[in-house]
């Protein structure tokens, strides 16, 4: 039930809260998900040419969701919001 509900989402653009950086990957929730609790949005390809993150903890994103399965969204970044 919850991969169909969220392979609904695929191909939609949401706006996530960061909560970390994990080895170049961004753990974030979108704004109805609660900590610890509902499952994450992974955003891979978030550090910059520079080294730098293009996100930070605690930063509003918007997302384009490119992949789901059982718990977890997989999205790709398309602007810092």
């Amino acid at each position: 039930i919850s991969a169909k509900r969220l392979a609904t989402r695929i191909g939609r653009t949401l706006r996530v809260l960061v909560d970390e950086l994990r080895e170049g990957v961004a753990i974030a929730r979108t704004e109805g998900d609660a900590p610890d609790v509902d499952g994450v949005v992974r955003i891979a390809g978030v550090v910059g040419r520079d080294g730098r993150p293009k996100v930070q903890p605690g930063s509003f994103a918007n997302v384009e969701i490119v992949g789901a399965d059982a718990y977890d969204l997989e999205g790709r970044l398309v602007a810092t919001a």
